[in-house]
């Protein structure tokens, strides 16, 4: 899971992201592969309900890197026999594939009939991990590629509404000013800002402003 720093001016997105994933791991099962995995940070929290974890990342990544087992470009040919996995996941990764219906496409060659892709990815948000950032997501964009991608049973849902989503664009501006003396009059700004956005996104979930989606296929 992601660490979760209560005194950093991101915190909500960790707590979006680890929430995004205990929602769906109850899905995952038998041989999962985690492409884009980075540091694999939900392997553990994997392993107590599948059977395998496989982390597959590229060499330019920019994240963190430990545990990866196979590298591999993820819109090439990937290093997996058809029919290979049960689960596939890929948490935060998609905006950062140039030709993300050939990723989504080998993701369906290497599951099993029954198999089950689980992905998040981001609508509203900031440019990141320059220049490997190419795509933003709606909902409506998610479930056509998937379409096009030979997936059935295709949900996604919202990870953070509006509050979240504009609570963290403003810390994460304000954090460029966020040294020395300022840093300490900014956190608890930040920190009252995320419980505040926590709140408010219970009592108006404005659904066209969201921050990212998770997203749900089956390989047919």
């Amino acid at each position: 899971m992601n660490k979760v720093n209560y005194l950093s001016h991101n915190w909500l997105a960790m707590r979006i992201n680890n929430r995004a994933f205990m929602k769906v791991r109850k899905l995952i099962k038998g041989i999962v592969i985690d492409m884009g995995c980075g540091d694999c940070q939900y392997k553990q929290d994997i392993l107590k309900v599948a059977d395998d974890y496989i982390g597959v990342d590229w060499p330019n990544t920019r994240h963190e890197i430990g545990g990866v087992d196979v590298w591999a470009d993820l819109t090439e040919r990937l290093p997996f026999p058809d029919g290979y996995a049960d689960t596939i996941i890929s948490f935060q990764v998609m905006e950062h594939l140039n030709k993300p219906l050939d990723f989504l496409k080998e993701c369906s060659r290497i599951l099993k009939s029954g198999g089950r892709l689980i992905i998040t990815a981001p609508f509203m948000w900031g440019i990141h991990e320059e220049p490997y950032d190419y795509y933003r997501y709606t909902k409506y964009g998610l479930k056509h590629l998937l379409q096009e991608a030979g997936f059935t049973s295709i949900s996604v849902t919202e990870n953070a509404y509006f509050w979240s989503n504009w609570i963290l664009r403003f810390n994460y501006h304000s954090c460029r000013y966020g040294r020395g003396m300022l840093k300490i009059f900014l956190i608890p700004i930040w920190f009252f800002g995320q419980v505040t956005a926590i709140i408010l996104d219970k009592i108006d979930k404005n659904y066209s402003d969201v921050a990212s989606y998770t997203a749900i296929a089956i390989k047919p």
